[in-house]
């Protein structure tokens, strides 16, 4: 997740290190070349599946009803802002109510206590110019996967699966 001391891991950046680990052994006439780069492009393709299958199952848990303009806006600004190793929550620029919906905390007129008001003829509207402030209640998403902090949630709760998957990328020839 970014923000989180994270370092971002450049396209092919292990294949590029491990390449730089030729171990050369000259001793009693009998010289090894160890190269290291075919470790390093298989610690690349094991990245590159961890990212992906938490990125999907993170996804998952993200309020709103399949193809939801929140988590369309989370996996496009992955796919075009993302860095290997790191995973962004939700689109920081997106959708307004991205780091609401993760925060999973309704937000609160200060004077009428109340989350927004609806009329049938308008929808949901709020008081212009006020600043709603955090409250104690918990959102309720229609989405029953969809969990607040999403991120820490599928890190937490689908971890066997995002390693099964960095496991194979690993293996993957």
């Amino acid at each position: 997740m970014k923000g989180r001391d994270t370092v971002a891991i450049g396209k092919n950046y292990f294949k590029n290190l491990f390449k730089k680990l030729n171990i050369n052994v000259n001793e009693g006439g009998v010289s090894v070349n160890i190269n290291m780069t075919r470790f390093g492009i298989k610690l690349d393709k094991a990245q590159d599946a961890l990212d992906n299958e938490f990125l999907t199952r993170m996804l998952q848990h993200v309020p709103g009803e399949d193809g939801g303009a929140l988590r369309a806006d989370i996996k496009a600004y992955n796919e075009t802002n993302g860095e290997r190793g790191v995973i962004y929550a939700y689109n920081p620029n997106g959708v307004p109510y991205g780091r609401y919906q993760h925060g999973g905390i309704v937000y609160v007129d200060p004077k009428t206590q109340k989350g927004a008001f609806y009329s049938p003829d308008y929808g949901f509207w709020s008081r212009p110019g006020v600043e709603k402030i955090p409250s104690t209640r918990l959102l309720q998403y229609q989405n029953p996967d969809a969990k607040r902090d999403w991120a820490r949630y599928a890190a937490e709760h689908e971890k066997e699966a995002i390693i099964e998957a960095a496991k194979n990328g690993f293996n993957k020839e």
